[in-house]
């Protein structure tokens, strides 16, 4: 395995250049997405400038830039041919302005690449990843034990943190607009500290920082009292550890799942109920309980029906990007930011051919990935690391089923971010030789 060189001089080549703006910029993109992408920015010019095979002629780039295409056709009509039957509410420049949530990114993920093409920068990018989500952590702790709000200024007024006091019912948000958006950045990362901590070392010193890393990354998931958060936390230890994981997983959810039941299930009213409610922190119980669901305005089934009528007026080209929170507030008079399903989304924003072509190409690099990681039968020894990039991928598409954060500047950079080094273990011909 080639030596990553991460020392400046005469020797180094564009990808080396490249290599160490990527790392700077995955470090510093959860602090501010500004930063991070003026060094992933010029990271991936380098990266294609130096990459021997054309953008063209990789295939794994065509359903992205048949989706890419069908995308801006639907954003071309929705603008120039076709009636805007909501133009009072909704502007379909919008359309146009959305396709930057997409085309840049299809860009990225054959960008990026090049720096995630073997095991040691896999794990080089892993370590950045966790080790750049500390000022999520630090202001997170600070904002829910000692109601830090800010604002918070540093290298002299270049990043300014802003942070919103936490309300009831909430959870800790940290550097993030709101809870489920830092919860699924610290699902990202959990799935990489629980590796990061099983990789083989002898020095006392880095198996300290990962285990510290480790449970402040699973304390502040747990802290956001999202659920996805909760589950992520919970589904991805099995996965990432195997067998030896099922064990410990199993007899802890079985655990969990009888506390649950018993707190919250009317056969077993009364006093030892009562009890163990009274154990239970609140926004434990809101999430659980139907005290919780009370000033619910519409649940989710409701919205999802409300969206598949909206796609059912124009499924090919869609109705276009961000009107959905516009018509669904004109209809019900109850503001929702999105359709709380990234198909769903997708499909309303630019057409039913467009998200078929990204459920496919998705659903493909999940499962050819999953097949080399867990079930080739030619692996010696499988990486950790490996497995933690498709289980945080996997566990954020599944997630975003019941919620949609990709919107999140960060969080989609780090998607198609993921989506590249998964594509790099599907062709790696030395996958074989990997060590745990």
């Amino acid at each position: 395995m080639r030596k990553i060189k991460l020392t400046l001089s005469k020797e180094n080549s564009f990808e080396d250049y490249g290599l160490i703006l990527f790392l700077i910029g995955i470090f510093f993109l959860p602090s501010s997405i500004i930063i991070g992408i003026l060094f992933l920015f010029p990271s991936f010019i380098l990266s294609s400038l130096s990459v021997n095979k054309s953008f063209y002629k990789d295939y794994w780039n065509y359903p992205f830039i048949i989706f890419g295409l069908l995308i801006t056709l639907s954003a071309i009509f929705q603008n120039y041919l076709l009636t805007n039957n909501y133009s009072e509410i909704w502007d379909p420049k919008l359309s146009l302005i959305g396709l930057g949530n997409w085309l840049p990114l299809i860009w990225v993920f054959w960008a990026a690449q090049t720096y995630l093409n073997s095991n040691s920068k896999r794990k080089l990018f892993s370590l950045i990843l966790v080790a750049g989500t500390f000022p999520v952590l630090i202001t997170g702790f600070g904002q829910y034990f000692l109601n830090w709000t800010g604002p918070f200024t540093t290298l002299n007024g270049l990043i300014i943190w802003y942070q919103r006091p936490i309300e009831n019912p909430g959870g800790l948000s940290g550097l993030f607009s709101n809870q489920n958006y830092a919860a699924s950045w610290l699902n990202f990362v959990w799935p990489f500290c629980i590796a990061l901590f099983l990789e083989k070392s002898n020095n006392l010193f880095k198996k300290t920082a990962t285990l510290g890393f480790l449970i402040s990354t699973g304390m502040a998931a747990f802290l956001t009292f999202s659920r996805n958060a909760w589950l992520g936390l919970f589904t991805s230890i099995p996965i990432v550890l195997g067998k030896k994981g099922v064990k410990f997983i199993l007899p802890s959810i079985t655990i969990l799942i009888l506390i649950i039941t018993f707190s919250f299930s009317p056969i077993f009213q009364g006093e030892l109920q009562n009890s163990i409610r009274n154990l239970l922190p609140g926004k434990i119980l809101l999430e659980f309980s139907n005290e919780g669901y009370k000033e619910l305005d519409i649940t989710r089934i409701g919205i999802y029906k409300s969206a598949l009528e909206l796609i059912k007026e124009n499924p090919f080209f869609g109705i276009g990007a961000g009107s959905f929170t516009e018509i669904f507030y004109s209809n019900t008079n109850f503001w929702k930011g999105h359709s709380h399903n990234l198909l769903l989304e997708l499909s309303l924003s630019y057409g039913l051919p467009a998200t078929i072509i990204f459920f496919i190409a998705i659903t493909t690099l999940i499962y050819l990935s999953f097949k080399k990681i867990f079930f080739s039968k030619k692996i010696i020894n499988i990486s950790y690391i490996d497995k933690a990039f498709w289980t945080a991928l996997f566990f954020f598409f599944i997630s975003q089923l019941a919620d949609v954060q990709y919107f999140d500047g960060k969080i989609s950079l780090v998607t198609w971010i993921l989506m590249a080094g998964l594509k790099n273990i599907i062709l790696d011909k030395d996958f074989k030789t990997l060590s745990r």
